[in-house]
């Protein structure tokens, strides 16, 4: 048999079927391998996009339950309300009470008539009782009816910050109480108020039932806009007609924040002893203005007094701020109380380098704190005591907005009152000794 050289081979039959037969196993290798991979990009798409179906739907319904469905209220007093708002935490952490010496806190000499008090005795009183940040125990007195300032009407120029309209059915048979929110018109934030510009925000509306506030709903969040339209009905049960003539609605327009902390842009309220419910699953339209709290108080003079002590520690170079009590606070909330803590600042040469903060009391104008706090001093006492000064702020705490300052006062050498520079140098001529005082608070 005799030998073909490979130029001969590649033009013979044989050649050409044999490399026909290899490209057309290629062209189906290649094309099974495109199927394969145009299946597995399908089925991924659309297991995606059944997948992104249902989260979008079960988003949808979940917005949906929150804004519209609304738990039975079993009972006025202990139920907590459709849609309840959470408790956020108090914005300040329990201070440590502070043992006091008993050599440094014999004596106080209080320049009051009326005033005969003890620190070593507030002090002993504070040790006993504990209080937490969370566990709030409202002092007794406290539970007496509020009278509730509805006068506060916004018929002041400049100071409606937008409407609100509601309507309101009572059922007797069921004794439930609906609150439908309609919807909210020309909403004005805090900072533009008197000026009525209009701006675009992220409303939404927190209705509480007072005097408890226990009962406290909330509506959805509308987007980018200053007349939202709400359209929610929350029904409060459990609620006998002698009850509504004690209950008052308290709503307040709140603005979102994703960063920030929401702002209040107004506030209304609505008595329901001053409107006719007799008949039963009648309807009553409501149009009410928001009022602006800050704008309506900012101009209050009297911010009430606050009784403090203080105790130099020459030896160890300490001084000693004891905040006893405080009365006749201004009332910042439409209902009448306030959430009253104090701030306590020490300055060397009007510069703060030091703070302390007491417990919140809930829901009172004369709170009674009896809380002490040290503060060391980074030079000798004899040496700094021209430089120090002591700032006292009394703030009104607020779950959802910036906490206001009720009033504030300085005791130090160059304090602006006359009754600042005479307690700093009755304490300083006094050393290891308690002087309380009471102190005028001012815007």
């Amino acid at each position: 048999m005799g030998s073909i050289s490979f130029s001969e081979f590649t033009k013979s039959k044989k050649f050409r079927e044999s490399n026909l037969m290899t490209t057309t196993l290629c062209v189906a290798a290649i094309s099974v391998i495109v199927i394969i991979v145009i299946s597995v990009c399908l089925l991924t798409r659309r297991r995606s996009r059944y997948r992104y179906t249902n989260l979008q739907a079960a988003t949808f319904h979940q917005e949906k339950l929150r804004a519209t469905e609304v738990k039975p209220v079993s009972s006025f007093k202990n139920a907590a309300g459709p849609g309840g708002l959470k408790k956020s935490p108090s914005p300040m952490q329990s201070p440590e009470n502070i043992d006091i010496d008993s050599t440094a806190c014999k004596e106080i000499q209080p320049k009051h008539d009326k005033m005969e008090t003890s620190l070593s005795e507030c002090v002993m009183e504070s040790n006993e009782q504990k209080y937490s940040a969370t566990d709030w125990k409202e002092d007794e007195g406290v539970e007496e009816d509020i009278e509730i300032a509805y006068e506060m009407k916004a018929d002041e120029k400049g100071s409606s910050c937008g409407k609100l309209r509601y309507r309101l059915i009572y059922d007797f048979e069921k004794n439930a109480l609906t609150v439908h929110i309609i919807s909210a018109s020309e909403l004005v934030p805090k900072s533009n108020c008197r000026w009525r510009e209009k701006v675009m925000l992220d409303p939404y509306v927190k209705l509480q039932l007072l005097p408890e506030k226990q009962h406290k709903i909330k509506t959805r969040v509308v987007r980018n806009t200053a007349d939202p339209v709400y359209d929610e009905d929350f029904v409060f049960y459990g609620i006998n007609y002698n009850q509504l003539q004690n209950t008052t609605l308290h709503f307040a327009v709140i603005a979102f924040d994703r960063f920030l902390r929401d702002k209040i842009i107004g506030e209304a309220l609505c008595p329901l002893n001053s409107l006719n419910l007799k008949e039963s699953n009648k309807a009553i339209d409501i149009s009410i203005d928001l009022v602006n709290r800050s704008l309506k108080f900012q101009n209050v003079k009297l911010r009430g007094e606050v009784l403090v002590s203080l105790c130099f520690r020459q030896a160890t170079n300490k001084i000693c701020v004891a905040v006893l009590k405080a009365q006749n606070l201004p009332t910042f909330d439409l209902t009448g109380f306030a959430d009253p803590y104090v701030k306590i600042y020490l300055l060397i040469n009007g510069i703060k380098i030091a703070k302390k903060k007491t417990h919140v009391k809930k829901r009172t104008v004369s709170p009674v704190y009896n809380e002490a706090f040290i503060f060391d001093l980074p030079e000798p006492t004899s040496a700094i005591t021209d430089k120090v000064s002591v700032e006292i702020l009394v703030m009104d705490w607020d779950r959802i907005t910036k906490n206001e300052v009720m009033g504030r006062v300085e005791i130090g050498p160059h304090a602006s009152s006359a009754l600042g520079r005479s307690h700093w140098e009755e304490a300083r001529s006094n050393p290891w000794k308690q002087i309380a005082h009471w102190h005028q608070l001012k815007p």
